[in-house]
């Protein structure tokens, strides 16, 4: 506090900065012709966001029909596989123990056994 009092006994509340007279006049104008000029953006196009949903909705639409068709598939083979294997009882007790054995001895899945069986 003493040192702003201190400046004000010697220099006084007078502002020693000056402006030029009309400067602030034509400011605005010469900044904008100083600035250098910027290439006009193009607007995003808002056209192609449906066409990429449209797209989007396809390829799920794909997706989903190629997973039912593998289901589909998967379903009639195993039929086509217990239509095959329907033999005499005694004959199909004594395949399936062997075929568990087999299952065990294999390591096998139940998709792996139908697409070996499949293939016979």
């Amino acid at each position: 506090m003493n040192e702003e009092m201190y400046i004000q006994e010697k220099v006084g509340k007078r502002n020693p900065f000056r402006v030029p007279e009309g400067y602030f006049d034509n400011l605005t104008a010469q900044v904008m012709q100083n600035l250098p000029e910027q290439p006009k953006r193009r607007a995003k196009s808002v056209f192609m966001r449906p066409v990429f949903y449209a797209a989007a909705s396809v390829c799920a639409l794909l997706v989903a029909g190629a997973v039912w068709m593998w289901q589909a598939n998967d379903a009639v083979s195993s039929d086509s596989i217990q239509a095959q294997t329907a033999v005499q009882p005694q004959q199909q007790d004594a395949n399936c123990e062997y075929m568990d054995e087999a299952v065990d001895y294999m390591m096998l899945d139940n998709h792996e056994i139908y697409a070996y069986l499949a293939g016979n």
